[in-house]
Parts: structure tokens; sequence; C-alpha cells
């Protein structure tokens, strides 16, 4: 059995492949350079999750409280409570710190994959980091906050995952 991180790379990496396939479906564009795109997603995936694994230490989504249980002295009840605060922090910090980070990685090193000139890489971030960023916030902070509420941390890029392929099929057809 693979362990989590190779599981959620190898179902984002197909993931990946099937928006690719979609969005090449849907426009008369020629194909993004695919095995640049599923390299990205092969070298990408591994720090998203560990980075999911490390802010979930960090700021931990849901504290366990004791509520004391009137049952004839057999003990107490656990009961998991949100912790907001927590939920929040991790929110800003998905949407602020890792999503530059992601934005930025995934403009250049696409393209210095696909052999694009240094150069050339570094001005493509420059003019497309924020028109891609402005798309993203209209989608991934909501999706985000269900992750931190709702799915537990080794599910979180597999959810991710599913989302972006719709999000998949956008990057493609911004990238073609």
């Amino acid at each position: 059995m693979p362990s989590p991180v190779v599981s959620a790379t190898l179902q984002a990496t197909v993931l990946t492949l099937c928006s690719l396939l979609i969005a090449r479906f849907l426009t008369s564009s020629p194909p993004p350079n695919i095995p640049a795109l599923l390299i990205y997603t092969l070298i990408s995936t591994p720090p998203n999750f560990w980075w999911q694994e490390h802010i979930e230490k960090k700021f931990p989504g849901y504290t366990l409280g004791k509520v004391e249980v009137d049952d004839g002295g057999k003990g107490v009840e656990v009961e998991k409570k949100l912790n907001v605060a927590n939920t929040l922090i991790k929110l800003g910090l998905d949407q602020t710190v890792a999503s530059i980070v992601n934005v930025v990685a995934y403009i250049g090193l696409t393209r210095l994959l696909s052999g694009v000139p240094a150069v050339e890489c570094l001005d493509a971030v420059r003019k497309q980091t924020w028109p891609i960023m402005k798309a993203g916030y209209k989608l991934w902070p909501a999706v985000n906050l269900i992750q931190h509420v709702f799915i537990p941390v080794e599910q979180k890029v597999l959810v991710g995952s599913l989302v972006g392929l719709g999000w998949g099929v956008y990057l493609a057809l911004f990238a073609a």
C-alpha cells in the first residue's frame, strides 16, 4: 500500500491529466505541454500535502474537550469542537503564502519544463500571477474553508484535486 503522500500525488496527477484532456477537447488551441504539466503536478503535490499536514499540526482545526456526563460515575464523553481561530489562521495562510507560492511555481515551472527561457518565465510570472490569483480568489477560499472545517487532513489533497479538476481545465485553457 503506498504512503498517503504517494497516493495523493498519483491521484492529483491522474486528475491533472483528465483536466488537460478535457481542456483539449473544449478548445481548438494547440494542446498545452502535457508532460510539463504532469511533471509539475508530480513535483508540487508532495510539498502541498506536507504543508497541509504541517498547518494542521500547528493550528489544529478541532480541539477535544471533556463533557461531564451524569452516567452513574462511568466517566466523561469527549467532544470535538471547531477551533475557529485556528481555522481562520489556516485559511489565511493558505490564501496568502501557499497560494502565491503555488501560482508563481505553476506559471514559472511549467514554462521552464516546456523549454521556455528563464527570462521569459520570469516575465510570465510578473504578468500572469495577479490575474490567476484574482481568478483563484473566486473559488479557492470557499473550497479551502470547507476543507479545513469538514475534511480530514489526509483527504484534503484529494478533495482539492477533485475541485482542481475544473480549475485545471481553466488553467490549461489559460496556458493555451
